[in-house]
């Protein structure tokens, strides 16, 4: 009969509504994070930036909260700016809520606004944005002063305003200097910006010996690049021809050197016929009409001795550009000397040799 006890208590507490109430779990407490509080040390209104975050393991945090032992109430969100803190050291506080109305723990750092009165510029920020650039291209400065009455950037820039973006195209690895001045001095800060060579490609070619040649004066063409005059003292004239076919369209020419250094000289030509002179002069395939009569004028290079040395100048950069961009295969030159021929029984000329001229072309895409 005691064994029906218990389960007749049980049924007669359910029946009246007294059954235990198993408690609900304790909400637990978001946790806050500071991270970052910049700078710590600022002159009177400057610049100080909060920045914080929190989390909650059983729940999401909406609220936060920022607070000064000084100025009392700061901020109610995540992160913010301000200039207007009082001088003196302050504990800054932070804390956050979550979705149960629970507010976490508060943590804390300490900031000092300096006393009042004349202090030197502060330069919150001075940045390069791309560090590092490729020759050719361009980069943004920014910046960010407080406290000053002149800010200016070198090199290059001069005066600026106190906060802003400059774009800017170096030609190659600079240091940019930003000075801040007020009546009490001035500060600076430097930033380097590296610029970086574009690749160059190098082409070395030799003369097309099927393409070279010379023309005389009478009109006679030969296969040998020859130019002085015959031992009949007839005038000639060295033709070079240079297949450019491999440098893509657009490119630009940095540097360029003709190397006419390897041909054999017969007789005396640069003491009897003066100066040697190469131009640019896209004749083609030869004939008797490439011979040119009148003075030679706007030439490549000119010479009174025989060339020890390759010729590199502008002059030749410039001569092959031009063939680059009007999509032409080849480039081509004409030498000759300033006076046709002397009142000799010998020859004087100098043999550059066909298919040995060589011409050495750097260029970028």
């Amino acid at each position: 009969m005691k064994k029906l006890i218990f389960p007749i208590l049980v049924i007669l507490l359910m029946t009246a509504g007294c059954m235990p109430v198993v408690p609900a779990p304790a909400n637990q407490l978001p946790i806050a994070y500071m991270d970052s509080v910049s700078p710590t040390k600022v002159s009177p209104g400057g610049k100080i930036a909060f920045e914080g975050h929190g989390t909650d393991p059983d729940g999401t945090v909406v609220a936060y909260r920022w607070r000064s032992s000084i100025d009392g109430e700061l901020s109610t969100s995540a992160s913010f700016d301000t200039t207007s803190l009082s001088e003196g050291t302050h504990t800054i506080y932070f804390k956050v809520q979550d979705s149960s109305g629970d507010w976490s723990r508060e943590i804390y750092c300490h900031i000092t606004v300096l006393p009042g009165g004349p202090v030197a510029p502060v330069i919150d920020s001075f940045d390069a944005s791309p560090g590092v650039i490729a020759e050719g291209e361009s980069l943004t400065l920014s910046w960010d002063v407080s406290g000053a009455v002149a800010v200016s950037i070198a090199p290059g820039i001069g005066n600026v305003a106190l906060a802003g973006t400059r774009v800017v195209s170096p030609t190659k690895t600079t240091s940019y200097t930003l000075t801040a001045t007020n009546e009490v001095g001035s500060v600076m800060s430097t930033i380097q910006v590296v610029v970086t060579p574009v690749p160059l490609h190098t082409v070395e070619l030799f003369s097309v010996a099927a393409e070279d040649g010379h023309v005389k004066k009478n009109g006679e063409t030969g296969p040998d690049p020859n130019v002085g005059d015959t031992p009949s003292n007839v005038a000639m004239q060295a033709f070079l021809s240079f297949d450019i076919s491999m440098i893509p369209t657009g490119a630009t020419i940095k540097s360029a050197s003709l190397d006419l250094t390897t041909g054999d000289i017969f007789g005396s030509p640069f003491t009897r016929l003066g100066w040697m002179q190469v131009f640019s002069d896209q004749y083609g395939s030869l004939d008797s009409d490439d011979f040119v009569i009148a003075p030679g004028y706007g030439a490549i290079d000119t010479t009174r001795v025989r060339p020890t040395q390759p010729i590199s100048c502008a002059r030749l950069v410039s001569a092959i550009q031009t063939q680059v961009d009007d999509l032409s295969s080849r480039f081509q030159v004409r030498v000759q000397f300033e006076r046709y021929s002397f009142n000799n029984r010998e020859a004087d000329y100098l043999a550059l040799g066909a298919g040995k001229p060589r011409l050495v072309i750097e260029y970028e895409d």
